[in-house]
């Protein structure tokens, strides 16, 4: 996901607002960011965040996942 950083800043949001509207964790955002990170749920609710945020809906936040019971 290219210019995640450059995203986040021009709407004037620092990593730990993104990862708390996303519902990921800070550090995933961080590897997400640097392009280290490749799991698919995270990578899609980070770009989903962003694209509504950039769209004019500035209270977009999405639900943390459920981790599935054993």
């Amino acid at each position: 996901m290219d210019n995640v950083k450059e995203r986040r800043k021009a709407l004037g949001w620092d990593r730990a607002t993104l990862a708390d509207r996303a519902g990921v964790d800070k550090a995933a955002l961080a590897l997400i960011e640097r392009g280290m990170w490749s799991e698919a749920d995270a990578l899609t609710r980070v770009a989903h965040v962003l694209l509504q945020a950039e769209a004019g809906n500035l209270d977009v936040r999405l639900e943390r996942p459920q981790m599935p019971e054993a």
